[in-house]
């Protein structure tokens, strides 16, 4: 039996070994962020391709043992509660539902379709000046959004505060001239009609403020403000408006400006007319009230960024939410007023 002395310098040498290790998994996967992160790029997260490289990464590392921040929100299905993997199990609950040509909030749904949807319910959006037109026949007027009819998350959505200042939303870009801009979107063979839309404002003459509602069938499990400059700074909030200080980790962080209860309602009114257990619900806060941004059924974005406490609580929610919805379609709930603008 080795001696006390002889003990202690195992542990410590067996500890030093452990942290190098630990090191070592971390660049490892780090690494496989990159190289994932290129693949994305380059084919897009919805790819075939980036489902065999995933495929190849999990036929090596088992998920529990991938960082969620770094692999999910893709593929990973811990087995506690988790928004990020019901957020996998229902994108692939809606794959099997379209090959029985039944649609429910569709990834590129129409933007136009959504205003009306919402409006139907009371809820403000901002003025529409152009709708499902081709980008050659865009007016480009001051202070407008331009953004393609069928898209979602911000992709390809543009503020145009006039020629020689037009900024991409998803990625803080700056086009210094129309012409610039123009090349751009030849450049990148969008296809399919745009939409322009008045851009809100707040007291400050700049892009108002994002408040995106992350919205569970009537219930609200949380609030992400974004301060558009330049970069998108965050904070979280809990439905009672108070900021979750445990995401304070989320970078880049701002002390938020908060909301009033009027968004809350407008969200939960939106989200109880559809009949999916979630829906992020993303508005402007303009200095005259709140508009509607875009119905985002499949928030992406901000999933790495945020706290695995608040995705354990969202992913409670969503599961809740399921077992309301289902009771309520058990009921006779026929969402009658969704299927007006919507053909499932």
């Amino acid at each position: 039996m080795p001696n006390s002395s002889t003990q202690s310098r195992i542990y410590n040498n067996t500890l030093t070994q452990l942290k190098i290790n630990i090191r070592q998994l971390s660049n490892e996967q780090k690494s496989l962020h990159l190289l994932l992160n290129n693949i994305a790029l380059q084919y897009g997260k919805e790819s075939k391709e980036y489902m065999q490289a995933l495929e190849l990464v999990y036929a090596v590392i088992p998920f529990k043992e991938v960082r969620q921040t770094y692999i999910a929100p893709y593929m990973s299905l811990p087995s506690s509660y988790s928004h990020v993997a019901k957020q996998i199990e229902y994108m692939r609950f809606k794959q099997h539902l379209s090959a029985i040509d039944c649609n429910i909030s569709p990834w590129s749904n129409n933007k136009k379709t959504d205003q009306e949807f919402v409006q139907s319910l009371n809820v403000p959006t901002p003025q529409l000046i152009q709708s499902e037109c081709e980008f050659d026949n865009i007016e480009f007027t001051d202070s407008t959004v331009i953004k393609p009819s069928f898209d979602s998350s911000s992709r390809n959505v543009f503020f145009y505060f006039n020629s020689e200042n037009i900024v991409e939303v998803k990625t803080n870009h700056i086009f210094d001239s129309l012409e610039e801009f123009k090349a751009e979107i030849t450049r990148r063979k969008i296809q399919g009609s745009w939409q322009t839309e008045t851009l809100i404002l707040n007291e400050d003459g700049k892009v108002a403020h994002d408040i995106k509602v992350y919205a569970y069938y009537g219930e609200i499990g949380a609030v992400l403000e974004i301060k558009r400059a330049d970069k998108a700074y965050q904070c979280w909030y809990n439905a009672e408006g108070e900021i979750l200080e445990n995401e304070r980790c989320s970078q880049p962080w701002f002390e938020g400006t908060g909301f009033e209860s009027q968004v809350i309602e407008y969200a939960k009114k939106i989200s109880l007319n559809i009949p999916a257990p979630f829906m992020r619900i993303d508005f402007y806060k303009g200095t005259d009230g709140y508009y509607l941004g875009e119905l985002t059924p499949h928030p992406g974005r901000y999933f790495p960024e945020y706290s695995p406490e608040l995705d354990k609580q969202l992913g409670k929610f969503f599961c809740e939410a399921e077992a309301r919805l289902f009771k309520d379609l058990l009921e006779g709930n026929i969402f009658s007023n969704y299927l007006r603008f919507y053909q499932a």
